[in-house]
């Protein structure tokens, strides 16, 4: 069903909210990938350009908000030039200055003392670490803490007692450099060879694949170690090239079967627009409560090419690769269960259906935005949306965390409609017979071109004839 008979991926590109301008896409910026914000705490730690990640971050962020960097480590000497301004805070009185540097400079790196044995800059006491969180708070300031060493490595498994993540970080970012895949254990590329060794149950000369790569960021002794509860662990895969997709791509996939893992970020981090992609859950809601009253018949349960209408809607989301998936019922309800029972669906009732549309995104929402990125929204009568769409959709999604994104067929939009976790507190302000089409006026909307075949819905006796269905 792809444009062009599929010989060509489908054509992407970011739309004006509620316009059918088309424009191609721009790389994604690393702040976006990460969703830092006003007010973010993000840790780093890992190996493979944490320094790099957040001088990236500083020159993304600080032409619009204030930025501190800091370490619960140390830095080397030259890591002053991470931002404007360097200020050197013994204890908390002497961190009297950071809002007028914040202020003029819009960015500062705060370290405690250089060591006398080492150039290097020491972190901030526990006592001054809470001090500097207070005020960037009270700034509005992004905070960037660099919390173990790698000696310039791209892989490590973390000592003793690293990393050094404060309990206040709401971000926790583990980094990996990609040009480990398919190296040697020894060949220079790892910090302490002999813990990556023991967490991953490998010996010297061993080559290092996808799933070692995975095993050790969801290891809690690996990449998760230190992440506080309750922090987001978005796991950053740097040096991406050209060549490598496939790989990056399965280490990503395999980390987000952890639970604790939120997304996963493949970036280069060492070049402007950095990201390529950005892997996360994208959960499915099937929207099938509705009383057909124009058809005068359940559409839900219309028999096409040998099953119901509900269940095409809903295997187009699980082979799509969509999870969870929630079917949203109302009338007709115990019918529909019964026309999914078997599939690994999670059938939500609405009991507020016949108020309208909105009611019954609502509540497949609140069934399934726990810990995703997004979510599509299928109907139930549209019966040439398939699971190359959707796939299409989540790609579109992946390279540009766009608030929206929805099929294009010339200057049309058309469903599903996949929507960014940026804008469900929005998706729950809708009220009645309304769907998220009342949100395409407020968000950047990503288009993927398709062709006019999921055009058609099943709402009239014509549609069945269309569709070879006698009324």
């Amino acid at each position: 069903m792809v444009v062009g008979g599929g010989a060509q991926p489908p054509q992407i590109g970011v739309c004006c909210a509620g316009k059918a301008l088309f424009h191609p896409l721009a790389r994604m910026r690393l702040a976006d990938a990460l969703r830092v914000g006003p007010g973010t705490v993000a840790a780093f730690a890992g190996a493979g350009g944490k320094s790099t990640a957040i001088a990236r971050l500083v020159t993304e962020l600080s032409p619009e908000l204030p930025v501190v960097v800091t370490t619960t480590t140390h830095l080397a000497l030259p890591q002053t030039s991470l931002a404007r301004s360097h200020l050197i805070a013994r204890n908390p009185a002497d961190l009297e200055g950071l809002p007028d540097l914040l202020a003029r400079d819009r960015s500062v790196l705060v370290t405690g003392d250089a060591l006398q044995d080492e150039p290097k800059w020491t972190g901030l006491d526990p006592r001054s670490l809470e001090a500097l969180r207070c005020m960037a708070e009270a700034a509005g300031a992004v905070v960037l803490v660099e919390a173990d060493g790698a000696r310039g490595r791209s892989l490590k498994a973390p000592g003793e007692h690293e990393p050094a993540i404060p309990s206040f970080a709401g971000l926790t970012v583990p980094v990996v450099g990609l040009d480990v895949l398919g190296v040697s254990l020894d060949s220079g590329l790892v910090h302490r060879p002999e813990r990556v060794a023991g967490l991953l149950n490998l010996a010297s000369g061993d080559r290092i694949e996808p799933g070692h790569l995975a095993r050790l960021i969801t290891d809690e002794q690996g990449g998760l170690k230190g992440a506080p509860p309750g922090s987001e662990v978005r796991v950053l895969l740097n040096k991406f090239e050209a060549g490598r997709e496939a790989e990056a791509r399965l280490v990503a996939e395999a980390a987000l079967t952890c639970p604790r893992v939120r997304a996963v970020v493949l970036a280069n981090v060492a070049q402007a627009g950095p990201v390529e992609e950005v892997f996360g859950r994208v959960a499915g809601v099937v929207l099938a409560a509705g009383a057909s009253a124009r058809l005068h018949q359940p559409k839900q349960l219309l028999p096409w090419r040998g099953h119901p209408l509900v269940w095409h809607a809903a295997r187009a989301a699980i082979d799509g690769g969509l999870s969870p998936v929630a079917v949203v019922v109302g009338a007709e309800a115990d019918a529909v269960r019964s026309a999914l029972a078997g599939e690994p669906v999670e059938i939500v009732r609405n009991d507020a259906w016949p108020e309208g549309q909105s009611t019954s995104v609502r509540a497949g929402l609140e069934a399934v935005r726990q810990d995703v990125e997004a979510i599509v929204f299928l109907l139930v009568d549209t019966p040439y949306v398939d699971s190359s769409l959707i796939l299409a959709l989540v790609r579109a999604h992946r390279r540009t965390l766009s608030p929206i994104v929805a099929p294009r067929v010339g200057d049309r939009w058309a469903n599903p409609v996949l929507f960014d976790r940026a804008a469900f507190p929005a998706l729950q302000t809708i009220s009645g017979d309304r769907g998220g089409r009342a949100l395409f006026d407020r968000f950047r909307i990503s288009g993927v071109e398709w062709d006019a075949s999921i055009l058609l819905d099943v709402d009239t006796p014509d549609d069945l004839r269309t569709l070879g269905l006698s009324h």
